[in-house]
C-alpha cells in the first residue's frame, strides 16, 4: 500500500522527466515521498537520487523503486 498523502501519477513524471532532464542526465528528488518520481526515472533508463527524511515514506519508495528496475 501507498499511504503517502500526495502521490503523483508516474505518466507525469515521466513526462516532466524526458522534458527537462537531458539523455544520461541524473534526476534528483529532493522530497521524495512515495518515490513516484524514481519510479518514472527507472522506467525511462535515468539514474536518479532520492532524499526523503520520513522512514515509512522511504520504505514505500525503496520497495517501488527496486519493483520498477
Amino acid at each position: 500500500g501507498n499511504g503517502h498523502p500526495t502521490i503523483k501519477p508516474i505518466k507525469l513524471m515521466e513526462y516532466l522527466i524526458k522534458l527537462i532532464t537531458p539523455p544520461g542526465g541524473i534526476v534528483l528528488d529532493p522530497f521524495m515521498g512515495s518515490g513516484s518520481t524514481g519510479v518514472a526515472a527507472a522506467n525511462l533508463g535515468f539514474k536518479f537520487i532520492g532524499i526523503e527524511r520520513e522512514k515509512e515514506y522511504l520504505e514505500i519508495a525503496e520497495r517501488r523503486i527496486e519493483a520498477a528496475i
